[in-house]
């Protein structure tokens, strides 16, 4: 099978991230293909940007979702294009904040969510309780940096700080599961389960679990009501491109 992965963000080095630790996970039999957004933010820190990086996140996928079996979105929060992408193909299509919450219920009673900057708690608490976790999320803290700041800061200074923040998610918050809320976070996972004696949920590597369970499964996305096929209807001032996600 053919996983199609897309940073919505124009950050290359996340990207890279991205492709080098999902090599570790993935099933022998999957392809992985990970694909940076051509156009739009270098980070995604709010709801501004993440419609900003909608249309070179849809570009990407309508380019290449007739040629793969599954597609993830790597970018952790509730991006708008997870559910338009579903309502233009039925191979599923997953989120990372959504993959790693649902994950998280499996293998603990609460999680809690490390993010970057403060802005982010509140965004991602409204993604909690959209996706119906509120009952189950334990706590959102953030390190107080910039998404980029993953970039310049050294390897040994990001674990650290993440470190910091998901010791007090376990001894202050009480949470048995800790979600990196971050794709830049990507390969921290198993040394802070091991330093904290909890899972800790990545969320590039649940979705793509989740999508090599759902294709052995064949299970394909619903079309029955919420994701629907859109009806054409004439653009205006977009790329031709766009006309394919239409009946």
């Amino acid at each position: 099978m053919k996983i199609l992965i897309i940073n919505p963000n124009t950050s290359e080095s996340f990207t890279d991230k991205i492709r080098t630790n999902i090599q570790n996970y993935k099933l022998p039999t999957t392809n992985i293909i990970v694909k940076t957004a051509s156009s739009g933010p270098e980070s995604i820190e709010s709801i501004y940007d993440e419609l900003l990086s909608a249309q070179g996140t849809l570009e990407i996928a309508l380019q290449n979702m007739n040629d793969c079996d599954g597609i993830v979105i790597a970018c952790y929060s509730d991006h708008p294009t997870v559910y338009a992408l579903r309502e233009i193909t039925d191979i599923p299509v997953l989120g990372i904040a959504e993959s790693s919450m649902y994950l998280a219920c499996m293998v603990g009673t609460q999680f809690s969510i490390v993010t970057t900057n403060r802005e982010w708690e509140s965004l991602l608490w409204d993604a909690v309780k959209h996706f119906g976790l509120a009952d189950r999320c334990a706590s959102v803290r953030s390190l107080g940096l910039p998404v980029l700041a993953l970039e310049n800061y050294s390897t040994e200074e990001i674990y650290s700080s993440i470190l910091e923040i998901a010791r007090k998610c376990v001894e202050v918050d009480n949470a048995d599961v800790i979600c990196l809320g971050c794709a830049g976070m990507t390969g921290f996972d198993k040394r802070i389960s091991s330093e904290l004696d909890v899972p800790v949920i990545d969320g590039v590597v649940s979705a793509v679990k989740l999508i090599e369970a759902l294709d052995g499964y064949r299970i394909r996305t619903s079309k029955r009501l919420a994701y629907a096929r859109p009806r054409y209807k004439n653009l205006i001032g977009l790329p031709p491109l766009f006309k394919n996600g239409y009946i």
